[in-house]
């Protein structure tokens, strides 16, 4: 399946997609926040970034993918958020291959990172 990096800054949320996405398959790293994202991306080149926007400001979720699509401009960035109208007006929605609002069934989840 796919190498996939979940980054949010809920734990409870961040521990059970992983798990959900483990098994479904998918080699999943987890990271907490973002200077650990940062790391986490760049060791581990996933394919697929599951993204909460707020880590937790929206401005911390919205300059990562800036970062992650200008070093691999072919990684699928998924933002999942509560929050997506945080992305409305800004360049970074572009950016984005999908958008998921929480709270999300599993089902959903794994269809969208299929």
């Amino acid at each position: 399946m796919a190498r996939i990096l979940v980054v949010d800054d809920d734990i409870a949320g961040l521990e059970l997609r992983k798990m959900i996405l483990q098994r479904a398959g998918h080699v999943v790293t987890a990271a907490a926040d973002v200077d650990m994202a940062r790391s986490l991306f760049h060791e581990t080149h996933p394919e697929t970034v599951l993204l909460d926007l707020r880590l937790p400001e929206a401005a911390d979720g919205l300059a990562l993918i800036r970062e992650f699509r200008e070093a691999v401009p072919s990684v699928r960035i998924v933002v999942l958020s509560g929050f997506t109208p945080d992305l409305d007006g800004h360049p970074e929605r572009a950016m984005t291959d999908q958008i998921l609002n929480k709270p999300l069934r599993t089902e959903i989840l794994l269809r969208a990172l299929a």
